[in-house]
């Protein structure tokens, strides 16, 4: 059987891992290897007149009130779980179950009062603002954490080197990129990609074995993840 990489932070790829044992019904050969790390950056505070937020990860919804939106306002979720974790926070969580496409979509069918705050990180995907201000909803962006590339675990490259196939769930281009450009493009790696443009980011990086959730969201992703596993 492959081995599972997970390379997100540590407490999402246990609820990873956790959900993938549990629809296999055993247990996993897993390297929990993060290919990215989390670090807030200085910010100001948000713009006068902000009446809604947009959050399109975890760690935008997590850093939302530091940044100074208030409990109780409406908060734009990309998806359930950032949704989940705005609840938490405090938030009137609406989500878009799904990618910043559909996002855009569920703001723009709703028609909110401006302005809006798109409250995020340093990199990003969907022009978000820049798309809902042309539309008409003034958007400012406030940027909040950064990314950096983490250096892989040496368990993946003994397993590499001892011919072990690895499944390697992606959930963003960034991490595609960081996890991708640390190995070599004939390495027998089977990527699981959240979405169109994860995939396009891992094929740019010379990965040769994707496979495309059927929608951007954490289920979708456990269900391929253990189609790749079976086919080991």
């Amino acid at each position: 059987m492959a081995i599972l990489v997970l390379t997100r932070p540590e407490e999402a790829s246990r609820r990873l891992l956790a959900a993938v044992e549990e629809h296999l019904g055993q247990r996993v050969a897993h390297i929990l290897s993060p290919a990215i790390e989390i670090e807030s950056v200085a910010h100001g505070p948000l713009p006068d007149g902000v009446v809604s937020v947009i959050l399109t990860s975890e760690q935008a919804a997590l850093r939302a009130r530091g940044a100074g939106a208030r409990g109780g306002l409406k908060a734009w979720c990309v998806g359930d779980r950032t949704a989940e974790v705005a609840r938490r926070e405090g938030f009137e969580a609406v989500s878009a179950g799904g990618d910043a496409e559909a996002l855009i979509v569920t703001i723009l069918k709703a028609q909110p009062e401006a302005p809006l705050a798109h409250i995020r990180g340093e990199q990003t995907t969907g022009d978000v603002s820049e798309r809902l201000t042309k539309a008409g909803l003034m958007t400012h962006d406030q940027v909040v954490y950064r990314q950096k590339d983490c250096t892989l675990s040496p368990e993946v490259f003994e397993a590499l080197s001892g011919g072990q196939t690895l499944v390697v769930p992606l959930f963003s281009p960034r991490s595609a990129e960081a996890f991708l450009r640390q190995i070599k493009a004939a390495d027998p790696v089977r990527i699981i990609a959240m979405s169109k443009a994860v995939a396009d980011k891992a094929s740019a990086c010379g990965a040769r074995d994707i496979l495309v959730a059927e929608r951007p969201d954490l289920e979708a992703m456990v269900l391929a993840t253990c189609r790749r596993i079976s086919m080991a």
